[in-house]
């Protein structure tokens, strides 16, 4: 006779609280990539508005908005260093 564990095996409150730990785990993962997409975004307008004067324009479109939504702060960072280059993007 095997004494396996299976998932099917487990007690139903060991189920649930795997269930629990899992949600926990997906929420604060959603949570970082929404925080993370905001603040680029965020951070594309300011850098725009308050870069004007000292050079740094970086054009709103879908490239550089997707850019900043997808990397965060690290994609406007690059951005900022591709203006500087004179790459346009």
């Amino acid at each position: 006779m095997a004494w396996g564990l299976t998932l099917f095996s487990l007690p139903w409150w060991a189920l649930a609280v795997i269930l629990i730990v899992l949600a926990v785990v997906v929420i604060k993962f959603v949570k970082k990539i929404f925080v993370n997409t905001g603040l680029g975004l965020v951070a594309l307008l300011v850098i725009n508005f308050f870069g004007s004067p000292y050079g740094i324009k970086i054009p709103i479109n879908l490239v550089t908005v997707v850019v900043s939504a997808l990397l965060g702060l690290a994609g406007v960072g690059a951005l900022i260093i591709l203006t500087l280059l004179g790459i346009r993007v």
